[in-house]
């Protein structure tokens, strides 16, 4: 404590002193002000919160919606983390991932995962974020899968969603031979240019493009769903089919510091999940002003696609991912190989949160 002492002084010797004393003052309160700042997140930055770097697909993909929203909200910070968000069209984050210039990619398909494991990259699946599903959009003369026979679809072929899609299709009885299926990897409201101009009778598409297009126009067309679950609960013994995922570098998230924030990470992942079920509106908004996605497509995902949101840790799905790599993705030609059992054992982490 900086004391003035007790001996006599005259006014005009004490007045320099007390100057002095004076601007000492200001200097210290102005320095713990820098430091400290006016509330929390001023103490939060001056602690230098670890950061998480995550790789995503650019908007409007579904995998950005998540991290935006924790951002958006500081879920980041209430669990003790920041997070930053790289968003990089679909090849060129697949590409740096693949390549390990970055190390955790929150866009991972089973199929995509699984080529990067044979051409050597040692990653794993962490946790799943959405189910899988794929949907024939189609006028009116539709009125069943079946009725597809006879009629044109258009579909972008060469993608693992159009294998999987093709698969169950065919399981559910639909004869393929007898449907015209014109590729195009026009995607969002482009792939639906067809069908409404009539030069089609269907397209394949994902949720969020089927939502992109319903939002606006769902009483003139008729949706399905190819997915079926009693036919993969009899073909992998489970429930749901995994379709993206976080994943990471094995050895990366090896190291403790890094275990610990992915876990930080996949609990804002189960709040931000939590959020868009209870207040889906709220939720919209801030994924739209973070992304530029319409809050309505984002809202018609919500009610009526919503159940496909299922964080859960991937080892939750291993039977499924072991049918889809050793078993279905290799006959569609998506893998050049079934996985080997110590792939599979790698590729299908033991994550776990605390």
């Amino acid at each position: 404590m900086l004391r003035i002492g007790s001996h006599s002084s005259s006014p005009m010797q004490i007045a320099p002193y007390l100057k002095n004393v004076a601007a000492v003052a200001a200097i210290a309160l102005a320095a713990v002000c820098s430091g400290l700042g006016a509330g929390p997140p001023a103490v939060a930055a001056a602690q230098q919160l670890p950061v998480l770097t995550v790789t995503v697909f650019s908007a409007p993909s579904q995998v950005v919606w998540f991290p935006a929203l924790i951002q958006a909200t500081g879920l980041d910070a209430q669990h003790g983390f920041k997070l930053e968000i790289k968003q990089k069209p679909s090849q060129m984050a697949y590409a740096d991932f693949a390549a390990g210039a970055d190390p955790v990619c929150y866009c991972i398909s089973t199929g995509a995962g699984g080529r990067f494991v044979e051409q050597g990259a040692d990653v794993a699946l962490l946790w799943n974020i959405f189910n899988y599903d794929y949907y024939i959009v189609a006028n009116a003369g539709v009125h069943a899968l079946k009725d597809l026979e006879g009629k044109t679809l258009v579909a972008d072929t060469v993608t693992g969603s159009w294998a999987l899609a093709n698969w169950f299709l065919r399981q559910r009885g639909v004869d393929l031979t007898k449907v015209a299926i014109r590729s195009s990897n026009v995607r969002g409201a482009g792939g639906f240019a067809e069908l409404m101009a009539g030069r089609s009778d269907a397209v394949a598409v994902t949720p969020i493009d089927a939502s992109t297009v319903l939002a606006e126009a769902e009483d003139t067309l008729h949706v399905f769903s190819v997915y079926d679950a009693a036919i993969w609960r009899q073909h992998a013994r489970s429930e749901t089919m995994p379709s993206i995922a976080a994943g990471a570098w094995r050895d990366w998230a090896a190291k403790p510091e890094n275990l610990d924030l992915l876990r930080r990470f996949y609990a804002a992942n189960l709040d931000a999940a939590e959020l868009v079920k209870r207040e889906p509106e709220k939720a919209a908004a801030l994924i739209e002003q973070g992304t530029g996605i319409s809050s309505k497509t984002l809202l018609y995902y919500f009610a009526h696609f919503g159940s496909l949101i299922d964080i859960r840790p991937i080892a939750d799905n291993r039977d499924s991912i072991a049918a889809l790599t050793q078993t279905i993705l290799p006959a569609a030609n998506q893998l050049d190989r079934p996985f080997t059992a110590a792939e599979l054992g790698n590729y299908v982490s033991d994550f776990r949160p605390r």
